[in-house]
């Protein structure tokens, strides 16, 4: 539970009738301050991702916050957990939907109704796709929907949590190509569950989303991290930036450096699992660059005007702003 799981457990918390929830964090200082917080009604540290003393069939959700290679490694252990012949059932919703609330926090709340025997359905918050899909495609009888929520921070643990980072923020529900992704209760709930926390939601393949994401989010990461690195390695800019009274940086500069150096070992997994396409990206921005270089090394200012216009236009396009912005 990082700062992504921490602020899903506070905008859970938040809802008229909340779900009991466990918290799985990596230390036992981290599993006080979940508690001291009232972040879950139990708290877990385990370093060895040991997911079989949980005890599943408790629950009627697993949501999987770690790294992308730690959920690919928890997938894997959790596949031995679920029978071969397993398949998910829907719960039945019955006490939610008479408006019962439970005090006990063995409860199972939003998704109430499993029977013992029975095993939860199984997302996660992972930046990138296709190398969980293939994960879940070894193990057919895994419920697994992988969901992505486009609302991540430069911030990093359960300290940085916000109750509404899910407002207002797209999640994106896979429908995998590569295994079968037809069982559309398992959608209609994730649809809900995500939706009570007030996020929007929509669909797309695990290739489709790691191409766009690659322009839209992955590659502008490195940008930017790299836009701080050539900055502050010109001596005359760093010497001169230190001695103001304060930093000499716009807005803009700070807007464009806000996610530079964000967590090494979340970025290193989305690295290597999205090579292919944030190489594609970075070779087009590079491409542009050096096109970009060419036309100010010119003579003429003509071009600027339009070029400036179109890139505003492409801005508003891409972010969903109004055309005069």
């Amino acid at each position: 539970m990082g700062m992504m799981g921490a602020s899903l457990a506070a905008g859970l918390r938040k809802q008229p009738n909340p779900p009991a929830i466990t918290g799985v964090v990596r230390s036992e200082r981290s599993k006080q301050w979940i508690l001291d917080h009232d972040l879950a009604d139990e708290a877990i540290a385990s370093t060895s991702m040991d997911v079989f003393r949980l005890g599943l069939s408790r629950y009627d959700l697993i949501v999987l916050g770690m790294p992308i290679a730690a959920n690919g490694v928890l997938l894997e252990n959790l596949a031995e957990i679920y029978p071969g012949d397993f398949q998910w059932a829907a719960p039945s919703f019955s006490d939610q939907e008479q408006g019962v609330e439970s005090s006990n926090p063995e409860a199972k709340r939003p998704l109430d109704g499993n029977q013992d025997d029975s095993l939860p359905l199984i997302t996660d918050m992972s930046s990138t796709r296709t190398y969980l899909e293939e994960v879940a495609a070894r193990y057919p009888h895994l419920p697994f929907i992988g969901s992505h929520p486009m609302c991540g921070s430069e911030d990093a643990g359960p300290s940085a949590f916000r109750d509404s980072l899910f407002r207002d923020r797209l999640v994106i529900l896979i429908r995998s190509t590569l295994r079968n992704s037809d069982d559309e209760q398992a959608y209609k709930l994730l649809n809900q569950f995500w939706s009570s926390l007030g996020a929007r939601v929509s669909e797309l393949n695990e290739k489709d989303h790691d191409l766009v994401l690659a322009y839209l989010s992955h590659a502008p990461h490195l940008v930017s991290s790299l836009l701080a690195t050539v900055t502050a390695n010109r001596s005359e800019v760093q010497t001169i930036n230190a001695q103001s009274p304060i930093p000499i940086t716009g807005g803009g500069l700070r807007d464009m450096l806000r996610i530079a150096g964000s967590n090494p070992e979340m970025w290193k997994d989305i690295i290597h699992t999205n090579r292919k396409y944030i190489l594609e990206s970075l070779r087009d921005f590079r491409s542009g660059l050096d096109e970009l270089i060419e036309t100010v090394e010119s003579d003429s200012m003509e071009w600027w005007s339009d070029w400036q216009t179109r890139s505003r236009g492409f801005r508003n396009e891409i972010c969903g702003f109004e055309e005069k912005r």
